[in-house]
């Protein structure tokens, strides 16, 4: 899946960090310390996506030439949503299997984990592996 790379302003006001988008006029967040104030840049970055869809500006590469304000600076923040998902959300769900009976006695005989072997094929079909 797609990684994204966007340039974000960070400014410090005590143990907060401020964070706005260069290239997004309505995405704004903040955090407490710098590493949370990063991931909280991520999430508002993976909450966004759905709705610019095909609508992406493209990143501002040369933001090494903005000029901030004295203490700001700017930091290219990475998403990668399938990691970003995998970090938000590690519960486990149940789903229904329709097979062949004779297919699941044979698999049962053989002591095959279904969850498992479920798992594992849709990550190497999705490409995650």
């Amino acid at each position: 899946m797609k990684k994204y790379f966007y340039p974000a302003i960070f400014s410090k006001e005590g143990e907060v960090y401020n964070v706005k988008f260069i290239d997004f006029d309505d995405v704004f967040t903040y955090g407490v310390g710098f590493d949370d104030a990063y991931y909280m840049a991520q999430d508002a970055l993976y909450a966004m996506l759905p709705e610019y869809k095909d609508r992406l500006p493209k990143p501002t590469f040369n933001y090494m030439d903005i000029k901030v304000k004295d203490g700001d600076f700017i930091t290219m923040v990475e998403l990668d949503p399938v990691e970003h998902e995998k970090k938000m959300s590690s519960k486990t769900v149940n789903t229904t299997v329709t097979m062949p009976d004779w297919l699941k006695n044979l698999a049962d005989m053989k002591g095959i984990n279904f969850s498992k072997l479920l798992q594992e094929s849709l990550k190497n079909e999705l490409n995650l592996l």
